[in-house]
């Protein structure tokens, strides 16, 4: 039986992160994508530059598509501009993200495999593709959010949202979010622009509480009419690209198992937050493989942040009047 000293499974920005930190430190380590390309999933692409340099990512530089100095928020009531006086934030193309990330891991001596389903883990293998068999002395789950390696560990995902989004041809010149309750219920829509495109997206929380605000079916239909009222544009037009949002987190050291991105529920319930938490954690997961004393301050720090903003999105669910405030 073929056997790695640690597996990933999944090759998105959790996985990779992690992957390339053990391969660094010269271990044997082997990604397994279910995929026939590494693919991404809906997200509006920003990045906060201060994340990128804390993860010590600051060559990514290349593939950033553009850089903003200030935000702006919009209201039914008002409109608000942050500013700062240097750029804050980036946003980068996803494809070009997830291209960069996997060769940073091949050239740090990890082996990364595509069309590697995993149908069954065991406790010290898995089965791929439902026939080989690959043993294993850690398994990181990085699998999004309908992981199987969490689903082995006994953990179901009752807290889920979800995100759609249309990339259209055109350039829009600021950063921007939308609130309304009555339209988009506890959550915003955002127009993120890249150099020759621009994401315009929302989501909602697919949770019992979530869809007594707003119904995700009543969210769809109030978006479009929001991008051809406000943005002149019929989204019948464009693609349509949605995904599950996990972030019912339940821990991530589970002995030689660990979680990691998505598919440990890292995701910030109250606005969707994910790509820099999942990097976070699963660099934080390696080094805990490399060192089992090392302190996961990264992940500590996500925990707290969630905590705090989850609470808050539980009260908007439960007061509508007060979210409106």
């Amino acid at each position: 039986m073929e056997k790695y000293d640690i597996i990933v499974v999944g090759a998105g920005s959790a996985g990779l992160a992690c992957a390339e930190v053990l391969a660094v430190a010269k271990r044997d380590v082997l990604v397994l994508e279910e995929g026939r390309e590494i693919d991404y999933k809906v997200c509006a692409g920003g990045l906060t530059l201060k994340g990128l340099e804390i993860l010590g990512m600051q060559e990514c530089e290349k593939i950033l598509q553009r850089k903003f100095t200030s935000l702006k928020f919009r209201t039914p009531f008002q409109n608000i501009e942050i500013k700062y006086k240097k750029p804050f934030l980036a946003t980068v193309g996803m494809e070009e993200m997830y291209k960069f990330m996997t060769e940073k891991a091949k050239d740090a001596g990890a082996e990364i495999r595509i069309n590697s389903r995993v149908r069954q883990i065991k406790e010290n293998s898995l089965i791929v593709n439902n026939q080989k068999e690959i043993g294993f002395n850690y398994l990181v789950g990085a699998d999004g959010p309908n992981s199987i390696v969490r689903k082995s560990l006994g953990l179901n995902s009752k807290k889920v949202l979800l995100a759609f989004q249309y990339i259209i041809p055109k350039k829009f010149e600021d950063l921007e979010l939308f609130l309304d309750i009555n339209k988009f219920g506890v959550t915003y829509i955002w127009i993120f622009p890249y150099q020759k495109t621009t994401s315009i997206g929302t989501g909602g929380d697919l949770t019992e509480k979530g869809q007594k605000i707003l119904k995700i079916s009543n969210l769809k239909e109030n978006f479009d009419q929001w991008c051809r009222k406000k943005l002149n544009f019929e989204p019948q037009k464009y693609k349509l690209e949605s995904s599950i949002i996990n972030y019912d987190y339940q821990g991530f050291d589970f002995g030689h198992k660990f979680l990691a991105g998505d598919a440990g529920g890292f995701a910030n319930g109250l606005n969707g937050e994910g790509m820099l938490f999942a990097m976070f954690s699963g660099q934080d997961i390696a080094n805990k493989i490399l060192d089992p004393s090392y302190k996961c301050k990264n992940i500590e720090h996500i925990l707290k942040i969630k905590k705090f903003q989850e609470r808050i999105l539980e009260l908007f669910e439960v007061n509508k009047s007060f979210a409106k405030i």
